[in-house]
């Protein structure tokens, strides 16, 4: 044979597994890059799971500053962001549990968080 065709040979045996392999993962329900469509609840949970992620960071780094600069403002900051990072657990609690969601924890820590808030003071004047 030609070496032309080998090629071509290889070139579709690539492609019919390839094409196997997608429709194999479709059939077993999980999720594959071309033919599965996120739904919106996937899409809120992702949302919240980034603002989440992005409170905790923002407190992370205001805390920081706290501790380098001793401001108030930066310390009632971090709490703020830690508050608002536990607002958005709470939420993603609520989409994957439902109305069966335990709250209470989230409730407790954002109230710690509060409590903890007003015990900021300026230590570096």
């Amino acid at each position: 044979m030609d070496k032309t065709y080998t090629w071509l040979i290889r070139v579709f045996v690539v492609f019919l597994i390839g094409v196997c392999l997608i429709a194999y993962l479709n059939v077993k329900k999980k999720p594959s890059l071309l033919f599965s469509i996120p739904s919106i609840e996937d899409l809120k949970y992702k949302e919240l799971d980034k603002k989440r992620a992005n409170a905790e960071f923002a407190a992370k780094r205001d805390y920081t500053d706290y501790e380098k600069f001793g401001s108030i403002i930066f310390c009632n900051a971090s709490f703020n962001s830690r508050i608002e990072s536990a607002n958005y657990s709470k939420q993603m609690d609520l989409y994957i549990s439902g109305k069966e969601a335990d709250l209470s924890e989230w409730d407790t820590a954002i109230k710690d968080y509060e409590n903890e808030r007003s015990k900021c003071r300026d230590f570096n004047p």
